[in-house]
């Protein structure tokens, strides 16, 4: 139909595009519990948008739950998604810091879901961007 279209279209532009005042304002709306669209809305999501948005004040933060592509895999474990996530941050948290200690960052900030691993319920992969503002702004 036309809304899922439409929904699609505002889901790739929010990823694209997701400027600070664009992603507060209009991406939490985008989130949907629908494979493939955008972002599901699901605890481990909105845990992860918290518990980054809390320890890194990101300008920029896109969490992307990618987990409808690894169905059947090993890493699901019978589990219908919540395994498999991408996280793009810009934060000025991360200057100074290698890409290495960047990542430590934003792993020491999602331990506990980091731990449980796929089984216990937990994120099994997560895919991270992190880069300063000066950084996401150079590669525009």
């Amino acid at each position: 139909t036309i809304n899922m279209a439409v929904l699609r279209l505002m889901c790739l532009l929010a990823i694209m595009n997701a400027s600070s005042a664009f992603s507060a304002s209009v991406a939490p709306s985008l989130r949907t519990s629908r494979p493939g669209l955008c972002s599901v809305s699901s605890s481990m999501y909105n845990t992860i948008h918290e518990k980054l948005t809390e320890g890194l004040e990101p300008v920029k933060l896109v969490v992307v739950d990618n987990s409808h592509q690894h169905a059947g895999h090993a890493g699901v474990n019978g589990r219908s998604g919540e395994t498999h996530f991408a996280v793009e941050v810009v934060s000025n948290k991360f200057e100074g810091l290698r890409a290495v200690k960047r990542h430590q960052l934003v792993y020491g900030l999602l331990k506990e879901e980091m731990e449980g691993g796929r089984d216990a319920g937990g994120i099994h992969a997560l895919e991270i961007k992190a880069k300063t503002e000066d950084e996401d702004i150079a590669t525009a």
